[in-house]
């Protein structure tokens, strides 16, 4: 639309011209004029013609400027349009918010008397309840009382019943714990007397025991001394003490030197005999073996 005066202008000014054209070429033709007079004429035209575009130019520009001018009030009016409708939807929210609140408030409201009147006759009903409780206590109390005042009555009949029972249970008992005295005095003395006789008993065996256990480890040193070689230098006056482990058979499984002779190479010499004279001598009585299991003696060569 803004285009519009323009195209008519250029229309206008393409027939102007031409119909110039045409009204000068038959001028020409029918009778010759002076140059500088046809000269003149085009320059009054073309004048014309720039003054008449200059004046569409301006109406262009002035319409532009009417046209622009109207689209910045529509544009201001849109905008503020739009402002005005930012303002009315954030009263709106607004009071959507508050409507909102002061239902959850109501709500919250109603809620809490809701649980007010709960609580009241949670309340009232524990009341009733605790009037029964105590109704109901009272009444098994007074029953209580009386199965009390009964049982009372029937225990004192039966403590006197029982009490004669036990008189004669603990005349009874009495002498049932003098003959258990005597029987228990006459069963010690005979197990003191048992026992005796087994110490006497034990103690002999002890002494056979020892006497065969003392013979078997004077047999064994005597075959470890068999058995040892004394190292070169002096091993004159020397004694050790060895530990030996014995499993049935005599077989030696280890040897130690437990008090040493302060030589070294004399104890290892009273070691290697103690292995060179396994199996050692036991005795036949395989009773007498546990004696044997360790057996620890004194090594002396000049013994």
């Amino acid at each position: 639309m803004v285009n519009s005066p323009r195209f008519l202008f250029y229309s206008i000014l393409v027939h102007v011209l031409f119909v110039s054209l045409i009204v000068m070429s038959l001028d020409w033709k029918s009778k010759p004029t002076p140059v500088p007079h046809v000269i003149k004429a085009t320059m009054v035209d073309e004048s014309k013609i720039k003054e008449e575009m200059e004046k569409l130019r301006l109406a262009d520009e002035k319409k532009e400027q009417l046209a622009a001018a109207q689209q910045k009030k529509l544009d201001d009016a849109k905008a503020a349009r739009q402002q005005e409708e930012k303002k009315i939807a954030e009263l709106k929210k607004k009071q959507e918010a508050e409507r909102r609140k002061l239902q959850q408030e109501e709500r919250k409201r109603i809620d809490a008397e809701k649980q007010r009147k709960a609580e009241e006759k949670k309340r009232e009903d524990l009341r009733k309840k605790q009037v029964a409780e105590e109704k109901r206590l009272k009444q098994q109390k007074q029953e209580q009382l009386k199965k009390l005042k009964a049982e009372e009555a029937r225990l004192e009949k039966q403590m006197r019943r029982e009490e004669a029972q036990r008189i004669k249970q603990a005349e009874a008992r009495k002498k049932e714990q003098e003959r258990e005295r005597i029987r228990q005095e006459e069963a010690r003395i005979r197990q003191q007397q048992m026992a005796e006789e087994q110490r006497r008993l034990d103690a002999a065996r002890e002494r056979e025991y020892q006497g065969v256990v003392d013979k078997h480890v004077e047999i064994i040193r005597q075959k470890v001394s068999r058995n040892w070689l004394s190292p070169a230098g002096s091993m004159a006056g020397l004694v050790c003490t060895v530990r030996v482990r014995i499993i049935p058979g005599g077989e030696v499984l280890d040897v130690q030197v437990v008090k040493s002779s302060g030589n070294a190479l004399f104890d290892r010499s009273v070691e290697t005999a103690v292995f060179k004279a396994s199996p050692l001598p036991l005795p036949a009585d395989r009773a007498l073996f546990d004696r044997f299991r360790v057996l620890e003696f004194i090594f002396d060569p000049e013994d």
